[in-house]
């Protein structure tokens, strides 16, 4: 009989894939009203009040109670459980696990309660979405125990079925270069946006035939921006509502994916954009270059503000000014040039176009990205946690 796992908490909707995989030898419980995209106007003042700087104080940490359900282990993604059963955390970035507020697990009752958490015998394991994630876990919150499993396991992507080596070959040769930007919730700004936009208007004035198809939440980003936006010939601009099936043909139809970003931790657009065999042109940051290899299937910029530092740790004077940096407008024109040159370069050179693009489906096919090696990874480490192995 397969392991269960009851997944505790909310689940962002890429664990679909997951908990529904026959590569995985689990069975996976999860309310499927608890699965988003883009949170709800509830979930968004939950957050704001979770992160209340007197709660920083008090040390106000939140932790899911779960007792007496019909599984093995439990699961949850970026918070501690109260459990009457072994049970894993998988780990966005450190700072997740206490609200992304980073003064929390420094005060005396927030490192009181990293402590108490961290020493419940029931937390058997920490699985880490990127190697950035990992390395500097016990720098930003906290010593890992020494009866936790723990590991670097990506995202489950599974390839676009739409694509293939010979598809992107014939499409490197297509007479209009497509570009493709999504930012969701209220990260249009901090993803480089202005910069994506700018850098299109420079080419289509120089008669490139380009498109470029923008995906964002639209109650999260300013009317005159999407109006202005809206008025540029060759833009498409949609609201976030396509589900996995329809996004998996928007990849497929496009050549090149942007990322110019300043507040990412592990993009999972970025993934899904190497699935379907998408150069990518984005900024170096946190995880972003263990998926983009500057010059094999992409290429990396300095981000406009290091959001993480060099070393991937929170850099607190753009963390805590989110208003006056990342989400305040203001235009990297150095990272449009970046943009402009090599958009340009991919748009002139289709055999370095075709290059990249094969590139990025390799890599994703390839060990740590591929759905096969991620599935041994979750089946070890379901049954080790299951079996008190750890």
């Amino acid at each position: 009989m397969p392991t269960t796992v009851y997944f505790a908490s909310r689940a962002r909707g890429f664990f679909l894939q997951l908990f529904n995989s026959e590569q995985v030898d689990a069975r996976f419980i999860y309310n499927k009203n608890q699965v988003y995209e883009t949170n709800t106007k509830l979930a968004s003042l939950k957050n704001r009040l979770g992160r209340s700087t007197l709660f920083d104080h008090l040390g106000v940490i939140q932790t899911i109670k779960c007792s007496g359900k019909d599984c093995d282990i439990y699961g949850s993604f970026n918070r501690f459980l109260r459990t009457d059963k072994p049970y894993f955390i998988y780990v966005e970035n450190p700072a997740a696990l206490y609200h992304y507020k980073l003064n929390r697990a420094k005060t005396f009752f927030g490192k009181r309660k990293l402590d108490k958490l961290f020493s419940d015998p029931n937390l058997r394991g920490l699985i880490f979405m990127s190697n950035a994630c990992k390395s500097t876990f016990e720098n930003v919150c906290h010593s890992i125990p020494s009866t936790c499993f723990n590991e670097t396991i990506y995202p489950y992507i599974p390839l676009n079925s739409l694509v293939s080596e010979s598809f992107i070959n014939g499409k490197s040769c297509d007479s209009t270069l497509r570009l493709l930007y999504i930012a969701q919730g209220i990260r249009f700004l901090s993803k480089g946006a202005l910069e994506v936009v700018e850098m299109f208007k420079r080419l289509k004035n120089e008669n490139y035939n380009i498109e470029l198809h923008i995906i964002t939440s639209f109650k999260e980003v300013s009317p005159d921006i999407l109006d202005s936006i809206r008025s540029i010939d060759g833009i498409t601009l949609d609201d976030f509502r396509f589900n996995f099936n329809e996004m998996q043909h928007i990849y497929s139809k496009a050549h090149i994916f942007l990322q110019p970003t300043s507040d990412d931790s592990v993009p999972l657009t970025i993934l899904e954009a190497m699935k379907s065999g998408l150069p990518i042109i984005a900024s170096r940051l946190y995880a972003i270059p263990e998926m983009v290899e500057d010059g094999k299937n992409g290429f990396l910029c300095d981000p406009h503000y290091w959001f993480f530092d060099k070393n991937n740790i929170p850099n607190p004077e753009i963390w805590n000014h989110r208003k006056q940096t990342i989400y305040s407008g203001k235009m990297s024109y150095e990272i449009v040039d970046f943009l402009y040159e090599k958009v340009k370069a991919l748009y002139e050179n289709r055999n370095l176009l075709a290059d990249l693009s094969v590139n990025s489906l390799h890599k994703a096919n390839s060990e740590p990205f591929s759905t096969e090696f991620i599935a041994t990874q979750w089946n070890k480490m379901i049954t080790e946690i299951a079996n008190h192995n750890v």
